[in-house]
């Protein structure tokens, strides 16, 4: 059972001790429900993120094997100091400096040189593909996480978007993942190699220099006492301060898609003080986590600087007393560099674990998330279908323990019409919702040509359905993309004879480059009309059997809807269509009428028959004639 969640830090009140003003506008600093909290170092997600590494694990080998002969090669950098020291020293105690060195022992300095700068020479030359091979796997792995996080946000049900907040949708597809990036592409080989420097460095120290290695050995344990608790304290507050961004990300996203709302209601102090403090929190977050990490690394150098002061007094003392050579001495030196160098660069890699274990969590967690609606076992594809669409006895609720719509029971056969009315709440959106297979009925059926959609393919069915909504989605690009973005292979012949058939064809024509007009983002450069006719013309080109508009019409003009009006009876013919409108012209000509109250079906049949029968339709009529004169 997952444990509760630690709560955020709160901001700059109460970091400064002062309880925060009763009634301000704070959000709220506790993490999100469906946040995992975070478990320092969980191997579940580590081998979880090595899984993702394993198809390109032949680009890892290589590479890591190329930084370890890379590391091996520059270490070798203190023996070549050792023999330049201790030939200049047995040159000095020979009492030839300048006229009694010999010309051996100058070649011979001259030779440890030049090997030297050879080794330095193929150490960065192997590094070159080092980085090669090591960024070319890791980026793989990322372009993989993103394509399969982008694939399964493509799968996941209506009622996932319904719950979840866009600016967290967004920060798990970019933070997150770009969090897990330097892990994905330097972790194997930042782990793999520092190692080796460590285990190579504490050996050549020790065979050196033994007594030198004694004195510096004891401060091995408490380094490792050091990073223990360190990463104990890192752990928690990294996960806080991904979650305080997100917080950022998710308002920041909020305020830009709503920026109309915003903007016209005189939002924009509100929402800036509210952004100060999310702002703030995740400042205070970040400045927590820093300081942990502000203690630790300072704390790790004083640990090396140390051993380098002990290694030199001791080391000097042995050397003057004659027990070890000065070259000795200088390479302990070094190898003692070359060993806290790389517990320091672990520091560091921990930091950037930390964040990628956040990050991963979220992105795992979110891959984890199942679809509500799938494809049960065996579900066969759905034939080209008539469109009879049958209820029987539905009840649904978006929480199952709460109804919204109660034994409901229709049918519909081709060429039909089917308009839903009733107030706004009353389940007229749910009926659409069903019927586009975006939820299931927690009772009942529903049934396409006696075939229940519960037993068919998704893709099958969706590609046999029409679907215009109240405020459509126009992707950036032209006309003719947003048209042709229900049938892809559609040719521009085909989208033009569309549009004519639909009556759209003028209109678009009058746009300044007529298809090829740009959109603009969301649809940004199209007025509300506009909009609604490219999105119809979409529809109509996707030959639907099931055609669904939902208050397809409320934001149209009267002129454009007269354009939609006469387009009707083509869109119509030998289809099965369900309408929902607030505009009772629209739907006056229905076959059917269903009057919905409180999810119940409470009046059904035509226009004429519910007038006469002075129901709640026919009072909604009265109220609709008294508004239009």
């Amino acid at each position: 059972m997952r444990s509760p969640s630690p709560p955020l830090r709160q901001g700059a009140q109460a970091a400064a001790g002062k309880p925060a003003r009763r009634g301000a506008e704070q959000p709220s600093a506790a993490m999100e429900p469906d946040e995992p909290r975070y478990r320092p170092i969980d191997l579940a997600i580590i081998r979880r993120i090595l899984s993702l590494l394993k198809p390109y694990r032949r680009r890892y080998i290589v590479g890591i094997l190329l930084g370890m002969v890379m590391v091996v090669l520059e270490m070798q950098s203190p023996l070549f100091i050792r023999a330049i020291f201790d030939t200049a020293t047995a040159v000095r105690n020979g009492g030839a400096i300048g006229a009694g060195a010999t010309a051996s022992q100058a070649v011979r300095v001259v030779g440890i040189v030049a090997l030297w700068a050879v080794t330095w020479g193929a150490a960065i030359w192997i590094h070159r593909w080092t980085i090669l091979f090591m960024t070319n796997a890791g980026e793989r792995v990322q372009f993989d996480l993103r394509r399969a996080l982008f694939a399964h946000l493509q799968r996941l049900s209506m009622s996932f978007y319904d719950r979840t907040k866009l600016g967290r949708i967004i920060s798990r597809c970019t933070s997150d993942i770009s969090a897990m990036r330097e892990i994905n592409v330097w972790g194997l080989d930042t782990v793999v190699k520092n190692t080796l420097m460590m285990l190579v460095a504490s050996g050549m120290l020790l065979a050196t220099a033994p007594r030198l290695f004694a004195a510096v050995a004891w401060l091995g344990p408490l380094l490792y006492v050091c990073n223990r608790i360190y990463r104990q304290k890192a752990g928690r507050a990294y996960q806080i301060a991904r979650e305080g961004f997100t917080r950022v990300s998710t308002n920041l996203a909020e305020n830009i898609t709503g920026v109309r709302v915003v903007t016209a209601f005189n939002r924009q102090g509100h929402n800036l003080r509210v952004f100060d403090v999310l702002q703030e929190i995740n400042t205070v977050n970040n400045v927590h986590a820093a300081r942990i990490n502000g203690a630790y690394q300072p704390l790790l150098q004083l640990i090396g600087y140390s051993g380098k002061a002990i290694i030199l007094l001791y080391g000097g003392y042995l050397a003057m007393s004659g027990q070890i050579g000065v070259g000795s001495v200088v390479a302990a030196f070094l190898y003692w560099e070359w060993f806290i160098g790389p517990i320091l660069t672990l520091g560091n890699f921990h930091n950037q674990l930390m964040m990628a274990m956040a990050g991963a969590e979220r992105v795992f967690s979110l891959l984890d998330t199942p679809p509500e609606v799938v494809d049960e076992p065996g579900a066969r594809p759905l034939p080209r279908i008539v469109g009879r669409v049958q209820f029987e006895n539905v009840t649904f609720g978006y929480d199952p323990d709460r109804p919204v719509l109660f034994h409901i029971n229709l049918e519909a056969h081709p060429g039909q019409m089917i308009a839903l009315v009733g107030p706004t709440g009353s389940g007229k959106s749910s009926i659409i919702s069903l019927m586009a297979r975006f939820y299931l009925p927690q009772q009942g059926r529903i049934l396409v040509d006696g075939l229940d959609i519960r037993h068919v393919t998704g893709d099958s069915f969706h590609r046999q359905m029409g679907l215009v909504l109240q405020i459509n989605y126009l992707f950036t690009g032209t006309v003719m993309d947003n048209i042709r973005y229900a049938r892809p292979e559609a040719s521009d012949d085909e989208v033009i004879n569309a549009a004519k058939a639909i009556g759209s064809w003028g209109t678009i024509m009058d746009l300044v480059d007529g298809f090829q007009t740009s959109v603009g983002e969301r649809g940004g450069n199209m007025s509300l009309g506009q909009r609604q006719l490219i999105c119809f013309t979409r529809a109509f080109l996707a030959d639907p059997r099931i055609f669904i508009l939902d208050e397809a019409t409320s934001a149209v003009d009267t002129a454009t809807e007269q354009i939609v009006r006469r387009s009707l009876e083509k869109l119509l013919k030998d289809r099965t269509t369900f309408v929902v409108a607030h505009r009772l012209s629209t739907i006056m000509r229905a076959d059917c009428i269903l009057v919905l109250d409180q999810g119940r079906i409470i009046e059904r049949g035509t226009h004429r028959e519910l007038v006469r029968a002075r129901g709640k339709y026919a009072r909604l009529y009265e109220q609709f004639v008294h508004a239009a004169a």
